[in-house]
């Protein structure tokens, strides 16, 4: 069974069904570990609401973009999270192409859109700034930022490999290699990783790397773009400062983007969607940190999953439900707290949601199904000594269930054997019916009896029956209760035979044999068909004794063995009377036995 719930629970994961909830999970682990200092290495000066409602609405004259690249001379690189591939006035262009040249370290914004060509087949078209524009700048990467199907950004495409023959990089990640020196052609791809000089990023199938995420809007430190321009700050402020310059203003919706710090409603704690221009910071950061995140390879979680699966098993099995209970909550930690150290020291996403829920379908499915086997199992039990002993025993037996099977144990018994004097002679020449209706009768007075002592009745044989007294519930008075069962069935026949007196019916007697001692008591039989039934050398004495009753003329004969044993335990009967000693077929030493007087 866990094996079929682990086939079913990948099945699920290949089919996505737990993808939403391993999002889900992985952008926990970001709000778990809470926001950090990403450091003012990395800043953002920001067109906001307080910019462009002093400065009038966008686009502004790109005079005033050569104006800011003035106050950022200091700034180690200054990268524009706006497109220039629009002309305007050509002093307003020339002015911010000169401005670009003047600082030098300068990078500009390109993107990537789709279109469909004259054979109607959907092209990727890149779409530059101005040549003008772009002739001075240091570098160029393009801004456009995937989302996963929760339209959360989790990734960023950090080079594009279809429209360039070499591996052309997105804005963070040319800011990045401007900052530290390197060239875009240093860029390689190789196995799924990208390097960067001596630095590697792990990538997926669509050259996509996980950056860490510091927090959510503002995290980085945020500067107004007016008051940048007008001069509030000195020229040492941003020295050396990677500076990203792009709207942070709220109105401009096609450039916020949800992120791990923000898939939860947290909007009043102040965790805001986050401007594009500072999901560029949160790649440049990671660039300079080495902080980038991994997905590990689909075997790894498969791997996982069967262990955990068959922890959970372990911690399953056998155990009952409360206890079961405990230990699938134990392996739900272990899963939990193994994807957070994953995470955490090692920087890898592995699947949470699919475990757990294994685990759970684990714990719910083996626990139904020992609840079912169990009560199957106290049905058999009941079905099978329904036929032995009363209703009041068996459900004594409902306690453990499981302890009867195939196989038994040695224990000190009493069994008893009746039989009717000369019921052959009587069956002569009566109809089948008669008979039968006759030995019914006697046979249910018989087993009531029996059932009310706490007997157990083995078989039915014939005119006769043998049942003992101590199993499968023990009583310490076995003997005791034998040896009245045998005085009250004395005491009903006389009863029926006055009944069957008055229907002209002649009187039976009934010869009861009892002995006592250690015998093997369990089912014996097959798996589909078993019987509960005493075996040993005190079986076949009792059943020697029960003959003896025709020997000695009287109707109850208790073997030595019994009376000793209840003078062993100082509980013998007054009511005994010593008959003599007997041979008996199949034992060497003649065998004394006792009656009962009433």
């Amino acid at each position: 069974m866990p094996l079929v719930l682990f086939v079913l629970v990948q099945l699920a994961v290949f089919a996505g069904l737990f993808s939403n909830a391993e999002m889900a999970i992985y952008d926990a682990w970001f709000r778990i570990k809470g926001v950090q200092d990403p450091g003012e290495q990395v800043v953002i000066v920001a067109i906001d609401e307080s910019s462009i409602h002093q400065m009038g609405s966008l686009p502004w004259p790109r005079s005033v973009h050569a104006q800011l690249l003035e106050k950022l001379a200091e700034a180690r690189v200054v990268a524009f999270d706006l497109i220039f591939n629009v002309p305007s006035d050509p002093t307003q262009d020339e002015a911010m192409a000169q401005a670009i040249k003047k600082h030098g370290r300068v990078v500009l914004a390109s993107q990537f859109y789709f279109e469909r060509d004259n054979a109607g087949k959907t092209v990727q078209v890149f779409q530059p700034p101005l040549a003008e524009i772009m002739a001075g700048a240091a570098g160029l990467g393009f801004v456009n930022m995937p989302t996963d199907p929760d339209k959360v950004v989790r990734r960023s495409t950090l080079v594009d490999v279809n429209t360039f023959e070499v591996p052309f990089p997105s804005l963070g990640l040319a800011s990045s290699i401007e900052a530290t020196g390197l060239n875009p052609l240093d860029l390689e791809l190789q196995n799924g990783q990208l390097f960067a000089g001596k630095r590697f990023i792990p990538l997926n199938s669509l050259n996509q790397a996980m950056p860490c995420f510091w927090g959510p809007q503002g995290t980085f430190k945020t500067y107004s773009y007016y008051d940048v321009i007008n001069g509030k700050f000195l020229l040492d402020e941003f020295k050396e400062k990677i500076v990203l310059v792009g709207v942070t203003a709220s109105a401009e919706k096609e450039d916020i983007f949800s992120t791990p710090f923000t898939t939860s409603n947290l909007v009043l704690s102040g965790a805001l969607p986050t401007p594009g221009v500072e999901i560029n910071a949160t790649v440049v950061q990671s660039f300079l940190s080495n902080a980038w995140f991994k997905q590990v390879h689909p075997v790894v979680n498969i791997i996982m999953l069967l262990l955990f699966g068959f922890l959970a098993a372990m911690a399953v099995s056998g155990r009952g439900p409360w206890l079961g209970l405990a230990g699938a909550l134990t392996v739900m930690i272990l899963v939990v707290g193994t994807a957070l150290g994953l995470w955490w020291y090692e920087r890898l996403w592995v699947n949470v949601a699919a475990p757990v829920t294994l685990v759970f379908l684990t714990y719910a499915v083996m626990t139904a199904s020992n609840f079912v086997q169990a009560e199957m199992a106290r049905r058999r039990t009941k079905a099978m000594f329904s036929r032995y002993v009363s209703s009041e025993v068996v459900e004594e037996l409902m306690s453990s269930p499981a302890g009867v099977g195939l196989g038994g144990r040695r224990q000190t018994l009493t069994i008893m054997f009746c039989d009717i004097r000369g019921f052959t002679a009587y069956s002569e020449n009566k109809a089948p019916e008669q008979v039968v209706t006759r030995l019914n009768e006697y046979l249910t007075v018989m087993t009531e009896i029996i059932f009310h002592y706490g007997g157990t009745l083995d078989k039915y044989l014939g005119d006769g029956l043998m049942a003992f007294f101590g199993a499968p519930v023990y009583y310490p008075d076995h003997i005791q209760r034998a040896i009245q069962v045998a005085v009250d069935i004395q005491i009903a026949v006389e009863r029926l035979n006055k009944s069957w007196d008055d229907r002209g019916e002649p009187p039976l007697h009934i010869g009861v044999g009892i002995n006592s001692g250690s015998v093997l008591v369990g089912n014996v039989g097959s798996s589909e068909r078993m019987d509960y039934t005493v075996i040993g050398e005190d079986v076949n004495l009792a059943s020697r004794v029960e003959g003896l009753t025709k020997t000695f003329g009287v109707l109850i004969v208790i073997s030595e063995r019994s009376v000793r044993m209840m003078e062993d335990t100082g509980a013998l009967d007054g009511r005994l009377r010593r008959l003599g000693y007997a041979e008996v077929k199949g034992f060497t030493e003649p065998v004394g036995v006792y009656t009962v007087v009433e």
